[in-house]
């Protein structure tokens, strides 16, 4: 598998420190704890590109990686930890609705989620707003090795049904443990940014 190019930008604490708001850019976006960090270390054969944490969720910032000079990801915090005071996490919400609704740049939304877990309300919103914005989604499904393939379909179903009817979805079935479904993510990522928007 050929790794994606990613480095390591900056850290931007609000919208404002955020690069110039042109060119490709992809979001990160994923419950706590769900293994979105291994999966950008998975993706750019990096052991730690994006820092892995015993306390997810702690660090609100938003993290930029750069792919090229025209392209980037953007990588937030998990939401909904529990040790997140609910003061810092209807604050933190408020910043990436923000960034979703203004920032331009951005092009595709990738949600990671554990597919052992049913939907959450925050990811069925995501899913909501970007059928809604006609907006492409890659739905990654994420840890299939701890389930059986019966397991896996039954799960991704859920996820399937909840996402009927968006144009611009595409679904992923991974494990970072076992390199499951990575090349297949990793190409699709790379032809996304290296895409020209007017």
């Amino acid at each position: 598998m050929k790794p994606l190019k990613l480095q390591f930008l900056k850290s931007a604490a609000k919208f404002e420190q955020l690069p110039p708001d042109e060119g490709v850019e992809i979001v990160f976006i994923g419950y706590s704890n769900v293994g979105k960090s291994s999966l950008i270390n998975k993706i750019c054969h990096q052991k730690s590109m994006a820092k892995t944490s015993r306390t997810p969720g702690r660090t609100q910032l938003f993290n930029i990686f750069t792919h090229d000079e025209n392209s980037r990801i953007v990588d937030v915090p998990g939401y909904g930890y529990a040790k997140a005071t609910a003061s810092h996490q209807e604050e933190w919400r408020t910043r990436l609705q923000h960034y979703l609704i203004h920032r331009q740049s951005l092009k595709c939304i990738l949600l990671v989620c554990d597919i052992r877990r049913d939907p959450r309300e925050i990811d069925q919103t995501i899913i909501e707003w970007t059928t809604e914005n006609d907006m492409p989604l890659l739905l990654v499904l994420n840890k299939i090795d701890k389930l059986s393939k019966n397991e896996q379909m039954k799960h991704r179903q859920k996820y399937q049904n909840m996402a009927d009817g968006h144009q611009k979805l595409r679904l992923y079935l991974c494990s970072c443990l076992k390199s499951t479904g990575i090349t297949n993510l990793t190409d699709d990522l790379r032809a996304m940014l290296q895409e020209k928007h007017d």
